[in-house]
C-alpha cells in the first residue's frame, strides 16, 4: 500500500503539526491574539485539507492516519496548557474537565487497540456525539483565547465547560454502546 506522503492535504497537515509548538509557546507567553490566529489557521487548514482530499481525490492512507492524529494533538495540547494555573490566562480549563476529556480519549484508544488486535477490526468511524464533543472542545479553546483578548465574556467559556463535559460523557457512553452492539456474536457452546 502506497502512503502517498506528498499530497497537498498531507502537506497542510504537516504544516499544522509544525505550527503546534508555536501555538503552545504563544499561550505560555500570554500572547493570546497570536495563539488565536495560529489556532484559527490550523482549523482552516484542517477544513481545506479534508475538502481537497475528498473533492479532488487527494486522500491517502498516510493522511487518513495523520490528520486525526494532528487534530487530537492540537486539541489535547491546548486543553492541557490552558488548564495549567501558572499559564497567563483570565480563565483556565478546569482540571476535572481535562481529566474527563483525557480519560475518555484513553478509554476509546484502548478499546480500539483491543478490537484491532483481538478482532482485526480496523474501522472506527466517529459518531455524531464524538463529532459534537470535538466541536465543543474546540469552542472551549476558542472561547478562552477570545476571552483573553477581550472579545468574549467569561460566561461563554463557562457554558462551554458544562456542555463539553456533558458531551464527553454522552459520547463515551454512546461509544461503549456502539462497540458492545457491533461485536460479532458467537453461538453458545452446548
Amino acid at each position: 500500500m502506497e502512503l502517498r506522503p506528498w499530497t497537498l492535504p498531507n502537506l497542510l497537515t504537516f504544516g499544522r503539526l509544525v505550527a503546534l509548538p508555536f501555538l503552545i509557546v504563544a499561550i505560555l507567553e500570554g500572547r493570546h491574539g497570536s495563539a488565536f490566529a495560529i489556532f484559527l489557521a490550523a482549523a482552516i487548514t484542517d477544513i481545506v485539507d479534508g475538502f481537497l482530499a475528498r473533492r479532488f481525490g487527494m486522500a491517502s492512507p498516510l493522511g487518513a492516519y495523520l490528520d486525526p492524529i494532528a487534530d487530537k494533538l492540537f486539541l489535547v495540547s491546548t486543553f492541557v496548557v490552558l488548564s495549567v494555573p501558572a499559564v497567563p490566562s483570565k480563565l483556565h480549563i478546569p482540571i476535572w474537565l481535562l481529566v474527563l476529556s483525557l480519560f475518555r480519549d484513553v478509554v476509546i484508544l484502548i478499546v480500539c487497540l483491543v478490537m484491532f488486535l483481538a478482532l482485526d477490526i480496523r474501522s472506527f468511524p466517529p459518531s455524531v456525539f464524538g463529532k459534537l464533543t470535538t466541536f465543543c472542545e474546540i469552542a472551549t479553546v476558542v472561547a478562552i483565547l477570545l476571552l483573553n483578548v477581550d472579545r468574549m465574556p467569561p460566561i461563554v467559556a463557562k457554558i462551554c465547560f458544562q456542555v463539553t463535559a456533558t458531551l464527553i460523557v454522552v459520547s463515551g457512553v454512546h461509544y461503549v454502546w456502539r462497540v458492545s452492539n457491533g461485536l460479532p456474536r458467537t453461538a453458545p457452546q452446548g
